[in-house]
């Protein structure tokens, strides 16, 4: 039966986004036509785009025990001899992992059969289908050389290459000798034919690169087992030496040294000085690396003149040093740590040296560290031209060290009269490091004087939280008249804006400030070039009654809507936001909904960022909801909303879980309680433990049934209430949940006003157990909240949190089992059900033998269905990454307070009754400042995964865990 249209509709779809052109519709109509057996005969492909148009076909294909009818029409298309060779490589890439899928023996049987036929079919001889299945693996693009651990691809590839006999092996040695190093074709070459393996590795390791050695195969080969390759590579280093080969000497010696230290560091130093004698008299044209473990701290791979610079300067200073200055003339790469080495030599020898080097753009916070050590006398007055240079970074760098410079306030001074704005700013950074009250009176007297917008907004930038503006009316008179002195209040910011028609702005004190305070207001927060407060303008805003000024906001919003969201404009939404109440959250909450209905996602964007500002609780529950809708559409949106939350927390200088904290409902309650009029006496209503509204009558005493005679409206809120409270505490459960994940710390006055005066909050005090840290991060003592507002602890006394102390939810690994099982008994003695699973979680302990590890593989027999997935993990904290295509590739989840991401890569597979997923590695990262984005997978850098070592055991075991937790739900495909 062939596709149907259904079936075939997104991928169309993609071709017409894809392939636009109208010469391409006739093309797209017939394959479409075709797949859905309306079209007897395969469309002819002959243009470079119909070519790619078959590509795009391929994720229709399922497993090849599965291929019916409608996958034949696909391959049908693929067969063609230049449709196959313009989409061999994506068919390979796509289908080729999915062969290891789990199945039963049959069906893996059935499986292979089926694709090796086709294979055949365009004639491949059983070698290359062999080859071809461990490149397109992805298992041997590693320097893993564990024992394989069987799945049905690399079972048959086993079985494969043990059938063949030493003339068939031949063909797959000469592909592979071609090829790159892969683990996968080593290890199961050792199984098969170990009399092959040692020829194998020795042609790799000297293949990467002509003349050099593969340093990160030798370190490997002798990590894992010693005294089985240290022969090899001692042959390697003979045979290198009577050919001449300095390079591959030293980096056989320098893999040996790194596990032998006291047997070959000793032949390191004619090595070194003999590589840097040729490198210097005939550089070459491209050099190998090596890792060295000669500076612990450090596993990177250097060029190996850099490493035998390095040892040089180690053992032999003044050889290093004249070296030193070769590297420097030739302005060749020099390793961070040369030049630390270099700061210990006499500085009248070095100091030369070091300048030659900034005279030749080395990196000048490479020099600064040593430069910092020697008196700035003997140097400032070569530096001070670097404050023209025309590197911003290089401005900003000399100028700290220049701050040092007996002269540098009179200098500065002289520099902030230059003409160009630069120079000032970098005059202004000078006088901020020099931090006199000489200096600052200057900085103030620039900034007052400094006609120039950008050139102001480049120094205030600079200085950051340097410059402190009071919040008092003295402050905001002085900048008033400070912007009136350079003309900037004269007349109104915008040629349409009448600004003497918006209302005057009120003050905390109920004082009504004047026009000109208004046009300051709208002058600075124009400069803004993201959706906050600018820093002159923050003094002002911090003085005025939010109450008060809705007027002012919803008119600047109402302006802003005008102009139809104009980018330009987003200042009047951020001032508006800063100034305005509850009319304007009500304004912005509709017509963000709207926005987003009607496709204006910048609108959105900043009305969202605006709402973050405002930093009520609802307003930022209204946030929160659109961050946490939008992860896998609409992802635009949804990363809106999270970077609004992050820029409202810098604003208000919280972290970003404090943040969170303030968007926790108070429910309109006075604290823990509602009171409310009983027929003259005050009532009160609560959250019980279990989530339901509850009543205390005038005598504190909870009555059976709810009142009966309370007024309409309070019923009417009430009842209310009670639909909204178990979404609420749902969310806050999985708030709290990750918080025990990544061990989220609150200081004991944030945890008291937090769990013990919010009306939803405390439940999970009481219904959870709590542990003390010390100032020095260690666990003094743990405890639970009675229904009194009392902490107790296990043996059932009554504690104070000290002043100094942080509390974190109680995590099991951080207990022995006789302190947990103390818990649990009280627990149940006291009737009391955690409000989610605390203390008997299914957590991993980390074995000595994982420390280094940086991967783990033991997931790839996960199959799901991808909405079962996506459901499963989302719902213990981890973010799906979605590529621009639509397709799941990955799941993310953020450790933010270690700084740490675990990724688990996912292999999507086509059905026609939907998308299964297969789990792949797992590893860990640490959090980049510039991250890229979740819609472009990219392949991460060994250097980057982190040894389970220095991932915190919490987030780690937790990890593993999540995924393991899988398995309940996996279906054999």
């Amino acid at each position: 039966m062939p596709y149907t249209e259904e079936a075939t509709q997104p991928i169309i779809e993609r071709l017409k986004r894809r392939y636009f052109q109208h010469a391409n519709e006739t093309t797209i109509v017939s394959i479409q036509l075709f797949l859905t057996g309306r079209q007897a005969t395969a469309p002819s492909l002959l243009t470079t785009d119909e070519l790619a148009m078959a590509g795009a076909l391929i994720p229709l294909l399922q497993l090849p025990d599965q291929w019916n009818d409608n996958d034949r029409l696909v391959l049908q298309l693929l067969s063609e001899p230049q449709v196959w060779e313009k989409n061999e490589h994506d068919f390979l890439k796509h289908m080729v992992p999915m062969l290891d899928m789990p199945g039963s023996s049959s069906s893996i049987v059935q499986r292979f059969s089926n694709f090796t036929q086709f294979l055949q079919q365009q004639g491949y001889s059983p070698e290359k289908i062999g080859s071809m299945l461990i490149l397109y693996s992805n298992y041997g693009d590693n320097m893993d050389l564990m024992p394989l651990k069987f799945s049905p691809l690399r079972k048959f590839l086993q079985d494969l290459l043990r059938s063949t006999d030493q003339l068939t092996i031949q063909p797959y040695l000469q592909r592979w000798y071609q090829h790159n190093w892969n683990s996968l074709f080593f290890r199961l070459l050792s199984r098969s034919h170990p009399d092959h393996e040692m020829n194998y590795l020795e042609a790799k390791l000297l293949q990467q690169l002509p003349g050099y050695l593969h340093s990160e195969l030798a370190n490997t080969l002798l990590q894992h087992n010693y005294s089985k390759y240290e022969p090899l590579l001692l042959q390697i280093a003979t045979a290198a030496a009577n050919a001449g080969s300095v390079a591959v000497r030293l980096g056989v010696h320098l893999a040996l040294t790194n596990f032998q230290p006291e047997t070959y560091q000793a032949n390191l130093l004619p090595l070194f000085r003999q590589y840097l004698e040729d490198f210097t008299s005939q550089p070459p044209a491209e050099e190998g690396t090596a890792t060295t473990l000669l500076h612990a701290a450090d596993r990177r791979s250097y060029p190996l003149s850099v490493i035998a610079l390095h040892g040089l300067l180690q053992q032999d200073p003044a050889a290093g040093t004249a070296y030193v200055e070769t590297f420097i003339r030739d302005k060749r790469m020099i390793q961070e740590e040369c030049f630390d080495l270099l700061g210990q030599q006499p500085q009248q020898q070095i100091l030369p040296i070091l300048l030659n080097a900034l005279e030749n753009g080395y990196d000048i916070k490479l020099l600064l560290p040593v430069l910092d050590q020697y008196d700035p006398a003997a140097f400032a007055d070569q530096l001070w031209p670097y404050t023209l240079h025309k590197l911003k970074s290089v401005r900003m760098a000399v100028a700290t060290l220049l701050a040092r410079d007996p002269q540098a306030y009179n200098k500065a001074a002289e520099l902030l009269q230059h003409k160009k704005a630069e120079q000032r700013l970098a005059a202004t950074l000078i006088l901020c490091s020099i931090n006199t009250p000489a200096a600052r009176t200057l900085i103030q007297e620039a900034l007052h004087n400094e006609i120039n917008d950008d050139a102001r907004d480049m120094m205030l930038e600079t200085l950051g939280n340097t410059i402190q503006y009071t919040a008092d009316m003295e402050t905001v008179h002085y900048l008033i008249a400070s912007a009136a002195s350079r003309h900037k209040l004269s007349r109104p910011l915008e040629k349409w804006l009448d600004d003497q028609s918006l209302p005057l702005l009120w003050t905390t004190d109920g004082t009504q400030l004047p026009l000109e305070a208004t046009r300051f207001l709208l002058y600075r927060m124009s400069r803004i070039k993201e959706m906050g407060a600018d820093v002159e303008a923050r003094p002002l805003l911090r003085l005025l009654d939010k109450t008060r000024n809705d007027e002012f906001a919803v008119a600047l919003f109402n302006l802003y809507e005008q102009h139809e969201g104009d980018t330009r404009l987003k200042y009047l939404l951020a001032t508006a936001a800063l100034t305005g109440h509850k009319q304007l959250a009500t304004a912005l909450q509709d017509n963000i909904a709207d926005w987003i209905k009607h496709r204006r996602p910048r609108q959105a964007e900043h009305g969202l960022a605006a709402l973050a500002l405002q930093a009520g609780s609802k307003s930022l529950q209204i946030v929160e909801y659109y961050a946490n809708k939008y992860v896998t559409r609409k992802v635009a949106l949804g990363t809106a909303a999270r970077t609004a939350l992050t820029r409202a927390a810098e604003e208000l200088g919280l972290t970003l879980h404090e943040l969170g904290d303030k968007a926790v409902p108070d429910l309109d309650f006075d604290g823990r309680y509602k009171p409310f009029d009983m027929k003259g006496d005050t009532w009160k209503g609560f959250v019980d433990l279990n989530f339901r509204i509850a009543y205390l009558n005038r005598k504190n005493r909870r009555p059976k049934t709810p009142p009966v005679a309370a007024a309409p409206e309070t019923k009417r809120f009430f009842k209310s209430l009670q639909k909204q409270l178990p979404d609420m505490a749902i969310a806050q459960t999985k708030r709290l949940e990750q918080f025990l994940v990544n061990q989220r710390s609150w200081t004991a006055t944030q945890w008291l006003e937090l769990f013990l005066q919010n009306p939803l909050m405390f439940v999970f005090a009481n219904r959870l157990i709590w542990a003390v840290y010390d100032e020095a991060g260690q666990l003094t003592t743990t405890f639970r909240c009675t229904e009194e507002s009392r902490l107790h602890s296990v043996s059932g006394t009554e504690i104070q949190l000290p002043e100094y102390a942080t509390v974190r939810l109680l995590h099991p690994l951080q207990l022995d089992e006789t302190s947990l099982q103390q818990w649990r008994q009280h627990l149940t003695v006291n009737n009391v059900i955690p409000a989610f699973n605390q203390l008997d979680r299914n957590t991993a302990l980390l074995t000595p033998a994982q420390h280094f590890q940086t991967q783990i593989n033991d997931f790839e027999d996960i199959v799901m269905e991808q909405e079962a997935l996506i459901l499963h993990l989302q719902d213990k904290g981890w973010t799906p990454a979605i590529n621009e295509e639509g397709k799941l590739y990955a799941f993310t989840k953020t450790d933010d307070i270690q700084q740490v991401t675990a990724t688990v890569d996912v292999l999507s597979i086509y059905h026609e009754t939907g998308i299964q997923c297969k789990l792949g590695n797992l590893y860990f990262t640490e959090i980049l400042q510039e991250s890229a984005s979740l819609s472009s997978p990219q392949p991460v850098a060994a250097d980057r995964l982190l040894p389970f070592l220095k991932v915190a055991p919490i987030f780690w075991a937790e990890a593993i865990a999540d995924i393991a937790s899988a398995r309940m739900n996996t279906t054999l495909v």
